[in-house]
């Protein structure tokens, strides 16, 4: 797991998606995920989340990884290789010891959005599907 940041390139393509997070200066999380058709994917790191699908990395359950903005890296160049994504030691050591719960909630995330998908007359449902940011990716996931 590497903590990188996204190009403003990334951003300019991706500046209509009105759920995609912003500030290009946000480390995410690039995880790699072979089982998932070698797909890229990037999580960002942020603080006042208000769900509860995240990897909180606090004790107030409000900073850490939010899965309902991850991202999909179609192209490397997207990467931006040349800074260095610093974060807190103390949430560095608790997401690189998670490397595999984190692709295992990554996935169930996954999987949760697109059951949502099909129920979205449910308030939750629809709610998860209009603030998931995996909306401007279904290309990419086969849906």
């Amino acid at each position: 797991m590497k903590f990188r940041f996204l190009t403003d390139e990334f951003f300019k393509v991706y500046s209509n998606c009105p759920e995609m997070e912003r500030k290009n200066n946000r480390p995410y999380a690039h995880l790699c995920i072979v089982e998932m058709d070698n797909l890229k994917f990037a999580i960002p790191i942020r603080h006042h989340i208000t769900h509860n699908y995240a990897i909180f990395t606090d004790k107030e359950k409000t900073k850490g990884l939010d899965l309902s903005k991850t991202v999909i890296i179609v192209d490397d160049k997207y990467i931006d290789c040349s800074k260095i994504a610093y974060i807190s030691a103390e949430e560095y050591n608790l997401l690189v010891n998670k490397k595999y719960y984190i692709k295992e909630k990554l996935k169930s995330y996954i999987k949760t959005y697109k059951k949502a998908l099909k129920h979205k007359d449910i308030p939750r449902n629809k709610s998860l599907c209009e603030k998931s940011t995996l909306q401007y990716f279904h290309k990419e996931l086969g849906i």
